[in-house]
């Protein structure tokens, strides 16, 4: 589904005084599930500073570990929401990252869920539907925009992958061999993050007071954190060569008197001039055979194959583009 689309149904139901407890929106928080959230806000409450305004609530994953808190939950949105309204007519609640809600935030939330105070609105984005509770996911009206599926790496991680894959030189062993190498640099440093962000979680949570987290259970949390960051890793190659692929596919037109189209749709729009540079030196079989390269290289990931060999393995399959290939 479209934005737009989206957008107008959400319109129409508020129109016909019949919209759902909650809307679950599956896109990017940062991208068009936040483009569809604001559209609809501004509908609701007119154009203006609408971060600044009273009945428009918000919440975001906190803390370095990134999580939304029971605490937060009741203070941020469900006593704010369970107000009266300042201006007389609807409230907004919106959720930002709503799969990083703990357990006992959930389970708060789901209660205003179940019966909204009258005139209320939820949006709950999220780019992880899987971790949210399916009591929640039952009372939403889920919608799954196009970015639905792109999940990629937060900053400064993404940029970084995004530059290595942007180099000018990437021909020859040498120069592939440490382009593997600075991705698993990244891929480094987020093991690093994901033991830092679930030391923060264990130490916020109020779970099992008094009680040490066994090393065990630590190393599973850990692992399980991980192999999200490394997913979204992949999904942040694959989108490169994936915008290739659209672009091998379906050329833009460069004519002056053919204004209808600029090319393929992408994930990575602000190097679309580099991406058609590199698509044009590329046979439609190459920008294929990088797509099921990626895919294999994912693949051995969740294996768990050594990470730096299937790196190696990656840069040397893959068709840059670049001058000398």
């Amino acid at each position: 589904m479209t934005v737009e689309e989206a957008y107008n149904r959400i319109c129409r139901a508020i129109a016909a005084g019949r919209p759902a407890n909650g809307y679950l929106v599956v896109g990017g928080v940062r991208g068009m599930g936040l483009e569809l959230a604001d559209r609809v806000l501004e509908n609701l409450f007119g154009e203006g500073d609408l971060a600044a305004h009273p009945d428009i609530h918000r919440l975001a994953p906190e803390k370095k570990s990134r999580i939304i808190s029971v605490e937060a939950m009741r203070e941020k949105m469900i006593s704010a929401m369970d107000m009266t309204s300042y201006q007389g007519g609807w409230k907004a609640g919106v959720v930002l990252g709503a799969d990083r809600m703990k357990a006992e935030a959930a389970n708060a939330f789901l209660k205003t869920l179940e019966e909204p105070p009258p005139h209320t609105l939820f949006l709950l984005l999220t780019e992880r539907p899987e971790q949210l509770l399916p009591t929640i996911i039952s009372r939403c009206q889920r919608i799954d925009l196009p970015d639905a599926h792109a999940r990629m790496l937060d900053e400064p991680w993404r940029s970084q992958v995004l530059g290595i894959l942007s180099a000018e030189s990437l021909s020859g062993q040498t120069a592939r061999a440490g382009a593997a190498a600075r991705l698993m640099a990244i891929l480094d440093e987020l093991k690093e993050k994901a033991e830092d962000l679930v030391a923060e979680e264990v130490a916020d949570s109020g779970d099992g007071a008094g009680e040490e987290t066994s090393k065990d259970a630590m190393e599973a949390l850990i692992s399980s954190r991980y192999r999200e960051f490394r997913a979204d890793f992949s999904a942040t190659i694959m989108s490169w060569f994936r915008d290739l692929m659209a672009l091998r596919a379906a050329p833009p037109s460069h004519s002056a008197y053919d204004d209808s189209a600029a090319g393929a749709p992408l994930v990575n729009e602000g190097n679309r001039h580099l991406l058609e540079t590199r698509a044009a030196k590329l046979s439609l079989q190459a920008a294929f055979a990088n797509i099921e390269a990626v895919e294999a290289f994912a693949a051995s990931l969740e294996r768990n194959l050594p990470e730096l060999s299937v790196l190696g393995v990656l840069t040397d399959r893959l068709a840059f583009g670049t001058e000398g290939r």
